[in-house]
């Protein structure tokens, strides 16, 4: 049942859900401390996450909301992956938001997703400040997705705009293209080009994480309550799917345009190490496309009203192009 709402959630909406929120299985919910008054942490395209509460060992707890009609069904691709542990083991190499609970699609006002928050650094952040993080952070990125990308379950959903083939995308590209600047405009159609010609994904759907750019991406903080041994996080699911994991890897290009990184995914992959040369190199050559689609999408459309990263995926998007608008022979292969 939807529950329509004029204007952005309000505080007094978000206690309502926590009323109706359903434990899932093994999730410590009787151990959160509610606050008296729930406050936004951000608001972006989709969602908004508010601060409800802790466990009690001080880990912050978010309620995570949808913002327009198209994000019901995001957030609940969302909800259903991070509940599932046989796709997500905790086994992975990096930290993910765990779900405690969820308000269900038919129930008053939702879906809605009760979360742990990741504490640490943005890494589109920090790479802006300190770009010298760059490289490491997308090994990180790389050993990540390597380990997410094995087949998907059947019942994931598939893509419909990423992990697709790149030609169902020409249309989108065209349209940002006659929005940008003529030489930004020529380096993303040269990558996007490249990426046409080479050879179509004929691998298995892959699960991927949809969008792992570096807004998505966060450094936990020394001595966090999760943090462990993890260097990295990854946060926002909802655009999770199954299909060519070339789309993912397109965002490790806006951490590292060389393609090094990339390098690491390619050895660590398990159907890349069974996979021959010419399928490899077609990978990149798709991955580098889709890096440039998404410089496209960042540089083409404006700023959200609220949305804090935006300028700095601007600055890593700018970065990207220009590294891949170098002759070959000056940037590592």
């Amino acid at each position: 049942m939807t529950v329509p709402r004029s204007g952005p959630t309000a505080p007094a909406h978000v206690s309502a859900l926590l009323d109706r929120i359903r434990d899932e299985e093994g999730a410590p919910r009787d151990l959160v401390s509610r606050t008296a008054r729930p406050t936004v942490l951000g608001r972006g395209w989709d969602n908004s996450q508010w601060h409800v509460g802790a466990l009690e060992d001080g880990t912050r707890v978010v309620l995570r909301v949808p913002e327009r009609e198209i994000a019901r069904e995001i957030l609940e691709h969302e909800i259903a992956l991070l509940g599932d542990a046989d796709a997500l083991p905790e086994s992975l190499p990096f930290a993910r938001p765990r779900l405690l609970g969820q308000v269900p699609a038919d129930a008053p006002g939702g879906p809605a997703a009760l979360l742990t928050w990741i504490e640490g650094d943005v890494v589109a952040e920090l790479v802006r400040s300190a770009p010298e993080t760059a490289p490491r952070l997308a090994e990180l990125l790389a050993i990540a997705l390597a380990a997410l990308h094995r087949p998907a379950p059947a019942t994931h959903p598939r893509g419909r705009v990423r992990g697709v083939p790149l030609e169902r995308r020409s249309a989108a590209v065209a349209e940002e293209l006659a929005l940008l600047d003529r030489p930004t405009g020529e380096r993303v159609r040269a990558a996007w080009e490249q990426g046409l010609e080479a050879d179509v994904w004929d691998g298995p759907d892959l699960l991927l994480h949809g969008d792992p750019h570096p807004g998505n991406l966060v450094v936990p903080a020394e001595g966090s309550s999760r943090d462990g041994a993890t260097r990295l996080g990854l946060i926002d699911w909802g655009d999770t799917c199954a299909g060519d994991p070339a789309s993912d890897l397109g965002e490790i290009f806006h951490l590292d345009p060389t393609g090094d990184a990339v390098g690491t995914y390619l050895r660590r992959a398990a159907w890349a190490r069974e996979a021959d040369a010419r399928a490899r190199h077609a990978l990149v050559l798709r991955a580098r496309s889709w890096a440039a689609r998404y410089a496209s999408a960042i540089l083409s459309h404006p700023a959200h009203a609220e949305e804090t990263t935006h300028a700095a995926l601007e600055h890593s998007a700018r970065r990207m192009l220009d590294a891949l608008s170098r002759p070959r022979s000056h940037r590592a292969r």
